[in-house]
């Protein structure tokens, strides 16, 4: 009877409990602009949040072009932009709740450009397996693997294309979506580094997209229009044709996005039935 009767109420928790949670969509400025961290609205692009400067305990400041989020420490991760050359072409770790960031280590990509500025990567995303891609915004937009403990970048392979712009990395499963040039949306081979282009998307802004990510079932991009205005617009892709949908607009300079995925609720709730009916007990 106890048994049927624990069956019964967590049948009924996972009834009430959604099938996938939403995550929360976090964007970050970089643009030529100083760097800050928001939460958005991911049905519209409006920012819900802002969180703050995207500072060091000293209390310089990084202009932040991609986000990526560990799949199972929750980390959030970023690549600096290239204007500031104290803090250009880093792999950092950014507080969520805070915005503050911590230096890991330059790219040190190899690339750079006539006036010697380094690359830095202009998206960066996971996989599954908690292994860090990148996305080069000089010498071409090559595939890079980045070591998340010195942020070292080492290409993949070449994609036969020669310059960047906008460079957005999304993973989902074993497909790496990309928008490496402002007339291209398609897929890199996590293998080789080739892109596959699929399509030239529409850009509401014109501009790029800057950044690219999932959750819930959709491929999420970030337009960044022209400047000196640099408005964005949040989309999202349909991954197979590249077709998009205007959400709305966001900030200003925005040229990074990351969702953070809390864990799913109905384990937890599980365990605490398991205790409160006897099936495991209290340490």
């Amino acid at each position: 009877m106890k048994f049927l009767k624990f069956c019964t109420l967590f049948l009924g928790v996972v009834a009430l409990a959604p099938s996938a949670e939403a995550g929360t969509l976090y964007a970050a400025r970089a643009a030529g602009s100083a760097g800050q961290l928001y939460i958005l609205n991911a049905a519209n692009g409006a920012v819900v949040q802002n969180v703050g400067p995207t500072n060091d305990a000293l209390g310089a400041n990084y202009p932040i072009t991609g986000l990526a989020f560990h799949p199972t420490t929750g980390v959030l991760y970023g690549s600096t932009g290239n204007s500031e050359a104290a803090a250009a072409a880093k792999l950092v770790s950014i507080n969520m709740a805070t915005a503050q960031v911590t230096v890991i280590g330059s790219f040190n990509a190899g690339p750079v450009n006539t006036g010697g500025t380094p690359s830095t990567m202009a998206d960066i995303g996971f996989d599954a397996a908690g292994n860090l891609y990148g996305v080069g915004s000089i010498g071409g937009p090559q595939l890079y693997s980045i070591n998340t403990g010195t942020g070292q970048a080492t290409v993949i392979g070449g994609t036969g294309l020669t310059s960047t712009s906008g460079g957005g990395l999304a993973i989902v499963g074993s497909a790496f979506y990309g928008t490496p040039t402002s007339t291209r949306f398609g897929t890199y081979d996590s293998g080789t580094g080739a892109y596959t282009n699929i399509t030239n998307p529409t850009r509401p802004l014109g501009g790029a997209y800057a950044a690219l990510d999932y959750d819930s079932g959709l491929l999420y991009g970030l337009n960044l229009g022209p400047g000196p205005a640099l408005d964005t617009r949040l989309v999202t892709f349909n991954p197979a044709t590249g077709a998009v949908t205007e959400l709305g607009a966001s900030g200003t300079a925005l040229d990074a996005i990351a969702f953070y995925v809390p864990e799913p609720g109905t384990l937890g709730l599980l365990s605490l039935l398991m205790v409160s009916f006897g099936f495991v007990r209290r340490r």
